[in-house]
């Protein structure tokens, strides 16, 4: 199914909540629209559209120009860089950043710094087990941080401050950190250019740090977390 041009779909928007505003049922709503602009709407595109899921007049595109270094950007790196991920929903015409974490706020979080690099306000929702997801649409941004990450091409937009070398790190270890109980902080990632660059990182915060340490031999199949390679946080020199 090709995706309607933009100026079509704001149109239909604005159609459907006239209709809705009237009273007037998703089967109604569906034949008016066929009937008056020959083009046929499901019943999910209809409930998004209500719900404010989606929005064609936050359609705009945004360009790699349009992206500048911050605080919200680099939150968005470090989650992509743990429990984030990206994906493109061919059938929807969505590039897709979204993140899934048990922490509420944390998931919060992510969700503002999406709306502010984007522009366009995120889906939030809660699956089963207690885990939060979110999702924001940019093709640009999707594209930026597919995987495996460009370390290199994201330098600029992470270490433009101490800000948002800050704010990259508390993402990547809200995502992937935990504290031992003798008060090291842990944070495990089976990508060591990855775990190489948290570490350079740290080191520039002057902040004590060993490894990555391998935690199981390369090609073994991982099932436990902890047998993943990792890096140990200690505390400011």
């Amino acid at each position: 199914m090709k995706l309607r041009p933009l100026e079509l779909r704001m149109k239909l928007y604005d159609e459907v909540y006239r209709l809705r505003n009237l009273g007037l049922s998703y089967s109604q709503i569906i034949k008016i629209i066929e009937e008056k602009y020959n083009e046929r709407l499901s019943i999910s595109h209809i409930s998004y559209w209500l719900r404010d899921i989606h929005n064609p007049y936050r359609s705009v595109l945004i360009t790699l120009d349009d992206i500048k270094p911050s605080r919200e950007l680099a939150t968005i790196i470090g989650g992509r860089a743990g429990d984030g991920y990206t994906c493109v929903r061919k059938h929807e015409h969505r590039y897709i950043i979204g993140l899934k974490s048990k922490d509420a706020d944390y998931a919060l979080e992510f969700a503002r710094c999406l709306e502010v690099v984007t522009g366009s306000k995120p889906y939030i929702g809660k699956l089963r087990g207690g885990l939060y997801v979110v999702e924001g649409c940019s093709k640009t941004l999707c594209e930026l941080l597919k995987k495996p990450l460009d370390i290199e091409k994201l330098r600029p937009y992470i270490e433009y401050s101490v800000e948002t070398m800050t704010a990259f790190l508390r993402a990547f270890f809200d995502s992937e950190g935990c504290v031992e109980k003798n008060g090291a902080i842990y944070v495990y990632n089976t990508d060591l250019r990855l775990l190489n660059y948290v570490r350079e990182l740290l080191l520039k915060l002057n902040i004590d740090v060993t490894g990555p340490h391998l935690g199981t031999k390369e090609g073994t199949p991982i099932y436990d977390r902890k047998k993943i390679g990792k890096i140990i946080l200690y505390k400011e020199r």
